[in-house]
């Protein structure tokens, strides 16, 4: 745990899908490693909450609603970890949805929703942190 500690204490990392499940915890851990988190997700309620909780703990954490399928409002959480913190070294792009209907029923529109939010998504996070980790050139 000391070496993991090591390597992640004091970083800057952004976290996508943060409001629950494996983003949640994942902060969580992060966290009581000594890294700085920026959550993402839509339901802000339930970020603001995690925030609160890892802020109160003597972590350091900022909430910031953002849906995955819209580029600006992921570009806007990266700007918002480098305007609060200085810089970005790692973006956990974890947001993603699995629609829970047989492929037999063709629901295209769940289709459409889940490369939106698992394809689309995660090259928005790339797009959005690339330049920033480019110019300091690590992340």
């Amino acid at each position: 745990m000391n070496n993991q500690k090591e390597n992640v204490a004091g970083k800057v990392v952004v976290i996508t899908g943060a409001s629950s499940g494996l983003g949640e915890a994942t902060a969580r851990m992060l966290s009581k490693l000594g890294a700085t988190v920026v959550l993402g997700a839509r339901r802000f309620d339930r970020l603001q909450k995690l925030a609160d909780e890892i802020n109160g703990k003597g972590g350091k954490a900022h909430a910031v609603q953002t849906d995955v399928i819209d580029a600006k409002q992921v570009q806007n959480l990266v700007d918002e970890a480098v305007k609060k913190f200085g810089r970005i070294d790692v973006i956990l792009n974890n947001a993603g949805l699995m629609p829970q209907s047989p492929l037999e029923k063709l629901r295209m529109d769940d289709w459409d929703k889940m490369i939106d939010m698992n394809i689309k998504g995660v090259l928005y996070g790339i797009a959005a942190a690339f330049p920033s980790m480019k110019e300091q050139k690590s992340g």
